[in-house]
């Protein structure tokens, strides 16, 4: 629930207002109503806070806006900031993001920045205001500089992508990290990446794993991926199979996909202890079901060759055709060719025309296609 937001911040938004806040809250509303009808600000934006939390006091919408709006229009920038939050996320009034820009415009002028991010945002996606890349990319910046870590990391984003500034990867380095020493678990990852990379710093295997641990250490699937494959391929850790599934089993668990294709690869692994085709198999299932298209393949192969599982060849082939056609160009190598070619040889001609027309089936279901897929 948005309102969750927006009744988390009370403390701090309080705090910015000049507040000493009360641990209960319902106790004060008598002495907070008299000080906002004699005009104070400050009691206004507590008072309006505490109705849309329903802290102590039943929620009132109406309340909450009427005095949070009394103390915006005083010029409070964190009464203009909540009743743009109202605006902007919708469950305390009806939504309303022209609204919402115009509040958080003014709190931003002032220099508050919870408003900058928000404009920011608004500008970024076209709500309430029109589409405008530099806009927000200028709110973003103003933010980040303030040190709000998610406009941080947003702004690593426009300066690795060139969106709205020009495109500039060591500022994106700068910018990740910054987030990142923070905590945020998204921006660790994107510099673990950037550090593979060797994009807009020097490149760093061993860095690259210290920031994937980190991110993974806190459960998040990228970073748990990451890092599986730095096991895996030894690569700024030693190389250790044991560690790189345990990574990728914990971002699999996640639903990560990439995971799913990575520790059923591991379970197919020929002459490994940890080598377990139906264990692959089950992966292989769950991503290829959710769309990856290398799960796809291989599920169909092994169904073809009955590795772990026991499959129609019509429907293995299915899964074939659907990975082949729907696999980026640049993942395809001869891998793919030559299991490809290994299952035509083995398949009648009958049953791998069953199975174009199952993967045709498939696509047309889920993606609307209107042409079977073309695999030869």
């Amino acid at each position: 629930m948005q309102l969750d937001r927006l009744v988390d911040q009370v403390m701090a938004l309080a705090k910015a207002a000049g507040v000493d806040p009360p641990f209960d809250y319902s106790t004060q509303v008598p002495d907070l109503q008299r000080r906002a009808e004699a005009g104070h600000a400050d009691a206004q934006l507590m008072l309006g806070l505490i109705y849309a939390g329903d802290l102590g006091v039943p929620q009132d919408p109406a309340k909450a806006l009427k005095w949070c709006r009394c103390a915006a229009d005083q010029g409070l920038p964190v009464a203009q900031y909540s009743v743009g939050h109202m605006y902007d996320v919708g469950d305390i009034v009806g939504q309303d993001h022209a609204e919402a820009a115009k509040w958080y415009q003014l709190a931003a002028d002032q220099g508050y920045v919870r408003a900058e991010y928000g404009l920011a945002c608004l500008y970024s996606n076209g709500l309430g205001v029109p589409k405008n890349y530099e806009e927000a990319a200028k709110w973003m910046g103003r933010a980040a500089y303030q040190e709000h870590r998610e406009a941080q990391y947003n702004f690593g984003g426009m300066n690795m992508t060139g969106t709205g500034i020009p495109k500039n990867l060591e500022k994106a380095v700068r910018w990740f990290r910054r987030a990142a020493l923070q905590g945020h678990l998204d921006a660790q990852v994107h510099l673990a990446k950037l550090y593979m990379a060797g994009k807009g710093v020097r490149q760093s295997a061993k860095d690259a794993a210290k920031w994937f641990r980190r991110a993974a250490k806190e459960g998040n699937s990228a970073g748990q991926l990451g890092l599986g494959l730095l096991y895996q391929i030894g690569h700024g850790v030693p190389q250790d199979d044991d560690k790189a599934l345990e990574w990728y089993k914990k971002a699999a668990e996640q639903g990560h996909l990439d995971a799913q294709y990575g520790l059923a690869h591991l379970y197919m692994r020929e002459g490994s202890e940890d080598a377990d085709a139906p264990e692959a198999v089950k992966w292989f299932q769950r991503a290829a079901k959710e769309g990856h298209p290398l799960s796809m393949f291989y599920l169909g192969l092994m169904g073809v060759a009955k590795d772990g599982i026991e499959m129609d060849p019509a429907e293995g082939y299915m899964w074939m055709t659907l990975g082949m056609v729907l696999v980026d160009p640049a993942l395809k190598d001869e891998r793919i060719e030559q299991g490809h070619e290994w299952a035509k040889m083995r398949l009648s001609e009958e049953d791998m025309e069953r199975g174009r027309e199952m993967a045709w089936e498939w696509q047309r279901e889920r993606h609307a296609s209107k042409e079977p897929p073309q695999v030869v």
